[in-house]
């Protein structure tokens, strides 16, 4: 009976008839029109009076190339500013710690096999504190990345899914959105922008620009901090301690134990890492001395 019912649901729905000012397809939809009567506007009761709040400052850096989409304009028909630049991270700057890099799925498909999202991900995380992926997915297809029966049921870097989990480990800062049309992206932007400050035009256009010189929000490349992150004791809280005071790993073998428990701030943890790193140079010793002794 549930199967019936919503079988039954989804035939009604395709029959009804919508009104064309209702839709949101047409310049006619109040929803999305820029000029949106006072009385639809947001109120603000912290204002005397509860007065409408002023959008016209509102804007969004969006990269040239995104105009072959209808995304722009339908943010411009939510009473937000765009702005034009050329972009060399992301596709949609929201405020100045938020960039959102749009992936139509076929898109996400193609960056996902060839590496590409991969080096746009490490780029949003390295300048802009808060990065974004936003999936926008076809309407009146299924709302889905693969199909179950296609899921291997465990990770495999052939599967999208395992593909997707991988990226996410990889890049905790990373928030993955999804929307079914450029109506819902236009309506999510809004809202992700709201309490937040305006993004600059020119920190935009100069990020990923090393000749300007722009300040990175992470210095160090993800391969060196994957490495340093790896070592025992090591976590997010203190592996900056240590990639700021140790010049490279030779430095880091021969530091003192006291010197690591006052990097790491805990004596524990300070002790197991320097135990680790003399450990190793034990054993090696170890090994070569048994070699040496077998050759005679």
């Amino acid at each position: 009976k549930e199967k019936e019912a919503f079988e039954s649901l989804i035939r009604e729905k395709a029959a009804m008839v919508i009104p064309e000012e209702r839709e949101g397809k047409s310049d006619g939809c109040q929803q999305f029109s820029q000029n949106i009567p006072s009385s639809t506007m947001s109120a603000d009761t912290r204002i005397a009076g509860g007065r409408n709040q002023s959008n016209q400052d509102r804007k969004i850096i969006v990269d040239v190339r995104e105009f072959r989409s209808e995304l722009p304009s339908l943010i411009h028909k939510r009473d937000i500013d765009i702005v034009p630049v050329t972009l060399k991270i992301g596709d949609y700057i929201l405020s100045p710690d938020m960039c959102v890099e749009r992936k139509s799925l076929g898109d996400l498909i193609g960056s996902l096999n060839s590496g590409r999202l991969y080096n746009q991900v490490v780029a949003m995380t390295r300048y802009y504190q808060r990065p974004i992926l936003l999936i926008e997915f076809v309407k009146n297809k299924p709302f889905v990345l693969e199909s179950k029966r296609f899921h291997p049921g465990e990770i495999s870097f052939q599967d999208l899914s395992s593909k997707m989990a991988l990226l996410t480990l990889q890049f905790p800062k990373l928030r993955l959105l999804w929307c079914d049309s450029p109506h819902a992206a236009a309506e999510l932007f809004e809202e992700l922008k709201r309490n937040h400050d305006e993004p600059d035009p020119n920190y935009a256009t100069e990020v990923g620009d090393e000749e300007n010189g722009v300040v990175q929000y992470d210095v160090y490349t993800p391969k060196t901090q994957d490495f340093v992150l790896k070592l025992p004791g090591v976590s997010v809280k203190n592996y900056r301690s240590i990639m700021n005071n140790i010049k490279d790993f030779q430095e880091l073998r021969t530091t003192s134990k006291e010197r690591l428990i006052e990097l790491l701030g805990n004596a524990h943890i300070g002790k197991n890492l320097w135990e680790f790193l003399h450990s190793s140079n034990k054993n090696t010793t170890a090994s070569a001395a048994t070699t040496k002794k077998k050759t005679r």
